[in-house]
């Protein structure tokens, strides 16, 4: 009778329980933003992550806005960090490192963002207006900090290049400057993290590459 009774010992939290129990996390937004981070960094090898919050409209109940142009009443999460690899490379930019004869390796590291959700959370094209509008403030103040570190420094192979090769990276990031502005590769883009969290789901994340306006196609 009395092994019936017997308690059975409950299970160690896993290393995404304790990393979010550790952080403090309360709030559903951070601890969804703290697993998606766990996953970029320990699954996908990203490095120099760091976390930001959008704020929300202030909820005043008396003033029910439905203005597409008034951000969302709930907080944003958002992440950046270097991937080891590019994410997402435009087509025409693509095309130019073929034909200069430019490599990924031969490229300094690109810091990402990335917006942490969860499936079957509500997201709407509201959602991701106030992404693109707030991306140039955060850029800044990543590039800002960033520049202590100089992640140019660490690229793979730059101090023995030649003279040749160089040259063409140089040119490389002078169009790369004079597209950004003309948005001839494209304009602003980010990454949409899913976590599966519903019933049944096993916390697989999936990324969705989300661009700012009409995207050319890529030719096979």
């Amino acid at each position: 009778m009395a092994d019936s009774q017997e308690v059975t010992k409950r299970p160690n939290a896993s290393a995404i329980t304790e990393n979010i129990t550790e952080k403090g996390y309360d709030s559903p937004h951070l601890a969804t933003s703290a697993q998606v981070q766990h996953n970029l960094e320990h699954q996908h090898l990203w490095t120099s992550i760091m976390g930001y919050v959008i704020p929300g409209q202030a909820d005043d109940s008396n003033t029910l806005s439905k203005d597409p142009q008034q951000p969302p009443k709930e907080p944003i999460p958002l992440l950046s960090g270097y991937p080891p690899h590019r994410v997402y490379t435009h087509p025409d930019e693509q095309l130019y490192m073929l034909e200069n004869g430019i490599r990924e390796d031969d490229l300094a590291p690109e810091r990402m963002f990335v917006v942490p959700t969860t499936q079957g959370q509500p997201w709407t094209l509201r959602h991701m207006a106030t992404v693109f509008d707030q991306l140039p403030e955060f850029k800044q103040k990543v590039e800002e900090q960033d520049r202590s570190v100089n992640p140019t420094s660490v690229q793979p192979g730059a101090d023995g290049l030649d003279p040749e090769k160089a040259e063409k990276l140089a040119q490389y990031y002078d169009k790369k400057e004079q597209a950004r502005l003309t948005e001839e590769w494209g304009a602003q883009r980010f990454l949409l993290a899913m976590v599966d969290k519903g019933m049944g789901g096993d916390g697989t994340v999936a990324y969705y590459v989300v661009h700012e306006g009409e995207v050319k196609p890529r030719q096979n």
